[in-house]
């Protein structure tokens, strides 16, 4: 156990170790702390310290009395592209059931002005109309994800498209096939992901635990040069995992360099 660290760092990463070599599984109950005390020759400080980066890690939970155990994980893993599809079918459904949950979600569509970030995501004047989209999605009817979705009323003001989750042909159809129905076909999707803190309206929204941090993925989709949607995505980074494939092209279609 030697390093750098402080004892207590080290205590953490011994039953870190123990929690990824299957040692201690899922449900199971730490040591106490006099047994961690008696284990490791140290104070009861440096075990409550070990056990706060445990739990701020999220990977034990702490209950008075009962002590701690290992907590019970199984992320939904968002595979991006998949969203993105022609046909995307339900992502965040098949996300949830691959996880053991049952989905569902619920949303909201009202008109509203472009406040200054949203209007230069659009590239549009701030206080233009735009429709904006609430999501909650649900797994086993526990909050995971937010959706803030953007669309300026100057692209679909009027279209078949214009309120995304009305009865329809393009109901929960997806962007892609959203947009290519009236001819403004997505050709970039750019996402910026970013963790931070969640404001109090998302921590109450999605339930979270205490310290726990959130994805924020800004998405804004293009149709050439003209930017047709954005959206901030919140993920429960204690619930979710982000998965990014990247396609490398084939060595053979990669320009070659001749000599003189």
């Amino acid at each position: 156990m030697a390093g750098p660290e402080h004892m207590y760092e080290r205590i953490a990463s011994v039953l870190r170790d123990k929690m990824i070599m299957g040692e201690l599984g899922p449900g199971d109950r730490l040591p106490s702390q006099d047994d961690l005390v008696e284990q490791f020759g140290v104070s009861r400080m440096a075990i409550r310290q070990a056990m706060d980066i445990l739990e701020n890690e999220g990977l034990i939970d702490r209950t008075q009395r009962l002590g701690a155990f290992v907590r019970r994980r199984e992320p939904l893993i968002r595979r991006s592209a998949l969203h993105y599809l022609s046909s995307p079918g339900a992502p965040f459904a098949e996300e949830a059931l691959a996880a053991g949950r049952i989905p569902r979600y619920s949303h909201n569509s009202y008109p509203e002005r472009a406040s200054i970030e949203v209007a230069q995501r659009l590239k549009i004047s701030i206080g233009d109309e735009i429709l904006r989209t609430d999501y909650i999605s649900y797994g086993n009817d526990e909050p995971m994800m937010l959706v803030h979705s953007y669309e300026p009323l100057a692209i679909t003001g009027g279209t078949v498209i214009e309120r995304p989750e009305d009865p329809g042909p393009y109901i929960a159809a997806g962007i892609v096939a959203r947009f290519t129905a009236i001819d403004m076909r997505p050709t970039l999707i750019n996402e910026h992901v970013r963790a931070r803190m969640p404001r109090p309206s998302e921590k109450d929204a999605l339930q979270l635990r205490p310290g726990t941090p959130v994805f924020v993925i800004t998405r804004t989709a293009f149709a050439g040069d003209i930017p047709i949607e954005t959206a901030d995505i919140i993920l429960d980074s204690d619930r979710y995992e982000l998965d990014y494939p990247i396609k490398i092209e084939p060595e053979s279609t990669l320009p070659t360099t001749e000599g003189p």
